[in-house]
């Protein structure tokens, strides 16, 4: 396992690769979600086979990855050429997209952005798509909340709400990342651009992942985002909540490993 850093839209960006010893592996890019980082998906790191390299990436205001201090926003077609950008600098070709939760905002863009570079697209629970999701991060850029939100007091139930166990050390960080998310709005979001149109660019195989217990994304609500891919195969999982990475990674990994093949 190895740590480094590069440039990605002019973020800092925090990348574990999991598997340095698998140059020749296809290499599969993991973006996670809100309160995440580059360690989301660590547990996938000795359930893969040996034909796969896992990268996990740090997204903005989350994990090591650092930025200006005067930035306070970012966007996510900017981030995905910025990540295009990354891999033509270290000569990768095609990937395969895993992303969970706020991640997915960035990969599914990716991938319409970049279809013959994206062999396999993965959104697990994802984000970008429930309208609950975009309400709340419009609410925190609007006037005066985008003011009242450098005070952690206003954020602390909208933290809650996403991440009821939060442990106390990670909260000012957490803070920290859903305020700049919040400021970001709308940039950081193809529905309320009227843009999720864009996704149906992707041609390449799609998978949806939802657990059935998920209390962010409902289950239910899985064929409204499968209607923008050209090719989606839905998988609910039984009595899986919102990261199935966590709760159930080798019955998670079964699954990719058989999409993929």
């Amino acid at each position: 396992m190895k740590t480094f850093f590069a440039d990605i839209d002019g973020f800092y960006t925090e990348i574990i690769d999991y598997h340095p010893e698998r140059s020749a592996g296809q290499l599969v890019i993991a973006l996670h979600g809100f309160g995440g980082n580059a360690r989301t998906f660590r547990r996938l790191k000795g359930l893969l086979p040996e034909t796969y390299r896992l990268w996990g990436l740090s997204l903005p205001w989350h994990g090591r990855t650092e930025t200006d201090a005067v930035r306070e926003k970012m966007s996510l077609e900017g981030y995905a050429r910025g990540l295009a950008a990354l891999l033509d600098e270290q000569g990768i070709s095609r990937i395969i997209l895993l992303c969970h939760s706020f991640g997915s905002r960035i990969g599914a863009l990716f991938a319409s952005l970049y279809p013959a570079r994206t062999q396999h697209l993965v959104l697990i629970a994802p984000g970008g798509y429930y309208p609950p999701e975009d309400y709340m991060f419009r609410f925190l850029g609007s006037f005066p909340m985008r003011r009242l939100i450098r005070n952690d007091l206003f954020l602390a139930p909208f933290v809650k709400f996403l991440i009821p166990t939060l442990p106390r050390e990670k909260k000012a960080a957490t803070y920290n990342a859903l305020r700049h998310i919040g400021w970001s709005f709308p940039s950081i979001s193809l529905k309320a651009r009227g843009e999720l149109h864009r996704l149906r660019a992707y041609p390449g195989k799609t998978l949806l992942i939802i657990g059935d217990r998920d209390r962010l994304m409902k289950a239910s609500y899985a064929p409204k985002i499968a209607r923008w891919y050209q090719a989606c195969t839905v998988e609910i999982m039984p009595g899986i909540g919102h990261l199935p990475m966590a709760e159930k990674p080798d019955a998670l990994c079964a699954l990719l490993v058989r999409h993929w093949a």
